[in-house]
């Protein structure tokens, strides 16, 4: 979560060079992430959003749960948040803002930023009233806007305009459009190269049937089966 000092993530994002077999294999992941409709939240059901749940075009602005750590470590605040609520409507002045409330924030375990909205902002942002999967918004959403959410990156894998309020791990590369001036350590990267160093780099991956060691195809796959299977069933059973 520090953007105040250099991390190990980083490190490997600035210094990732792909050669072609790692290209190839960024891009299939991208691909398998989209098709097996991924996410960091992965307990959100599918839906086919009618008129009266989401606009025909939209903006997405991310809430986050107060006092995360990675808003304060990611150089960002409550302030940020409203800032990027404004920054939203006024420069998408023509199409809706769909404000999507944290997973936690439903479950009533925790708080968000947005206890209540002006007149003005109320008369264009829908607040979503559900607990939506995140691909489900982003496939749709013409950009993104987030503070330190981990659905910035997931919105880069959608191949969408993002913009950030705050210094989370995957700003400053030149993939986003951001408020915040970036450390100077951080570079212009590709897609490609943030994707291999935060997805296949970065971190360590055990198999959740073998418990052993695995690489990240290994677990989007397991990931993506167990959401078709679910997905076979209603939302709701009796037995």
């Amino acid at each position: 979560y520090d953007a105040t000092q250099v991390s190990r993530l980083e490190h490997l994002i600035a210094n990732t060079h792909l050669e072609a077999a790692q290209l190839q294999r960024a891009h299939g992941l991208v691909a398998a992430w989209r098709e097996g409709r991924l996410s960091k939240y992965n307990h959100g059901r599918e839906f086919e959003p009618d008129q009266n749940s989401l606009p025909a075009r939209f903006v997405l602005v991310v809430d986050q749960t107060f006092g995360d750590a990675s808003i304060r470590y990611g150089m960002a605040n409550a302030a940020s948040f409203q800032r990027m609520l404004e920054a939203a409507l006024d420069e998408y002045p023509d199409i809706p803002v769909v404000l999507k409330m944290h997973p936690e924030v439903f479950a009533g375990r925790k708080q968000g930023h947005f206890d209540a909205l002006t007149l003005g902002q109320a008369s264009r942002v829908q607040i979503l009233g559900r607990d939506v999967h995140a691909p489900c918004l982003l496939e749709r959403a013409e950009a993104v806007y987030t503070v330190t959410s981990q659905m910035g990156f997931e919105a880069l894998l959608w191949g969408k305009p993002v913009r950030t309020f705050g210094m989370p791990f995957y700003a400053g590369w030149g993939l986003t459009q951001d408020e915040l001036k970036a450390p100077t350590r951080r570079c212009q990267v590709s897609l490609e190269a943030l994707v291999h160093a935060a997805l296949v780099d970065y971190p360590r991956y055990v198999d959740p049937e073998t418990g052993q060691r695995c690489e990240v195809e290994r677990v989007m796959a397991y990931l993506a089966f167990q959401r078709r299977m679910r997905q076979r069933f209603p939302e709701v059973m009796h037995a």
